[in-house]
């Protein structure tokens, strides 16, 4: 299972309405988000924007904070909200073997004119 069908999959699972908003540009070779930033948006007490990532999360903070921050900002200022999934795999119990896939969720939020991220 990829990391988007799981966080889909977790999204469904809290009745949470989505829609991927990434494509394929097969002539460029690579995947396209919305603004930027976004690889899906989610109505949950108004709009969510996500970026879904795995192990790479400090990348693409460093994509949506600092590469794309005029985006970033409009999409805040224009009342959005944004967030970013990493996925990884950690112990089910502290001490055990069993692994599970657990998101890292942080929220990307505008006081002023300057960005933070809050972990969840």
């Amino acid at each position: 299972m990829t990391r988007f069908e799981r966080t889909t999959k977790e999204l469904r699972n809290q009745n949470i309405f989505y829609w991927k908003t990434e494509y394929r540009n097969p002539h460029a070779g690579k995947n396209i988000d919305l603004f930027h930033i976004i690889d899906l948006i989610a109505l949950d007490d108004g709009i969510l924007g996500i970026q879904v990532c795995g192990s790479d999360f400090k990348a693409h903070v460093e994509k949506i904070m600092h590469e794309h921050k005029g985006y970033t900002t409009a999409w805040l200022r224009n009342g959005g909200k944004l967030q970013i999934w990493g996925w990884r795999k950690i112990k089910k119990k502290r001490g055990g073997k069993a692994m599970v896939w657990k998101p890292r969720i942080a929220d990307v939020l505008l006081v002023g004119n300057e960005l933070y991220l809050e972990e969840q």
